[in-house]
């Protein structure tokens, strides 16, 4: 759909600026932070996840989870947020996490940017024209 990735990489970017501000390490009265769902972009909740930016990167079966994002794949490990609640350390949490945005944003960037016309090959002044 056009201008569907202007909304999701919104939505990373803001995750990534969450996350690089430290904020889900600030110490909150009562917990800590969780990544997702305590970002500054609120989309928690279930009216709300069906139609969520981040679930097209959501793993069909996992969809129906209480919190479907702690269920993206963040690398070829197959790690989540899940699983590094579970398994790993805070701080590998926030770097397989901030990779994953990082990827992702440029992955979706670089999509947008149209292709520049290739000149013909018999036009060495288009080309440097173009280069420039």
């Amino acid at each position: 759909m056009p201008g569907q990735n202007c909304d999701v990489l919104d939505t990373l970017g803001i995750e990534l600026e969450f996350l690089e501000l430290g904020l889900c390490r600030a110490p909150t009265p009562g917990r800590p932070l969780l990544i997702f769902q305590d970002s500054p972009c609120p989309r928690y909740g279930a009216a709300i996840c069906p139609n969520c930016d981040l679930m097209q990167f959501v793993p069909s079966e996992f969809r129906r989870e209480a919190v479907p994002c702690h269920y993206i794949r963040l690398n070829d490990d197959s790690e989540t947020v899940d699983s590094l609640y579970q398994t790993g350390t805070q701080e590998e949490l926030e770097e397989a996490l901030r990779n994953w945005l990082t990827a992702t944003i440029q992955s979706l960037e670089e999509s947008q940017i149209p292709a520049k016309e290739i000149p013909a090959l018999g036009d060495p002044l288009e080309a440097r024209r173009l280069a420039s």
